[in-house]
């Protein structure tokens, strides 16, 4: 495991609180501090997008970016019927919201493993995984997410 990847691991594994996101049945964990809001689908403006967006929410005073991710994380280009809840995520750098299936915060902090080597990729989304009951979750962080959308933006673009 590279240097880098190590440092995100341990500063996961210093997390004391995760919030589940569940995408099409996938548990995605991401600290619960980056979740600034939680908010209805029905509060997202299909008028007001930037490019691959499904539209924004209005908060605090400014317009966040709402994604529709697969649970592969690739963007979809309209919010499935089954989502119903926005959380939307700032780290202090990256500001938007995703829509899920539904969001929960984890009672007690999972155990994380750290990545095989072959998931172990520079810029994969996945810096953990986590077990939850009998099954494993992925965990991520709002950074790691706001790259991967900048990524795919760029690539969709070409």
């Amino acid at each position: 495991m590279n240097g880098q990847i190590q440092s995100a691991f341990v500063d996961l594994q210093e997390t004391r609180s995760f919030a589940m996101l569940t995408l099409d049945g996938r548990k995605w964990l991401l600290p619960q501090a980056e979740i600034q809001s939680l908010e209805s689908t029905l509060d997202i403006d299909c008028e007001v997008r930037i490019p691959h967006s499904v539209g924004a929410v209005a908060f605090a005073g400014m317009w966040w970016p709402v994604y529709c991710l697969s649970s592969e994380l690739r963007i979809l280009p309209e919010t499935p019927s089954g989502r119903r809840v926005c959380p939307l995520l700032n780290n202090g750098a990256d500001r938007f919201g995703l829509v899920c299936d539904r969001v929960d915060a984890l009672t007690e902090p999972p155990r994380l493993f750290a990545l095989p080597a072959c998931m172990a990729l520079p810029d994969s989304p996945v810096q953990a995984l986590a077990l939850l009951e009998d099954e494993l979750g992925c965990v991520t962080t709002t950074e790691h997410l706001a790259a991967l959308l900048a990524a795919v933006v760029e690539n969709i673009d070409a």
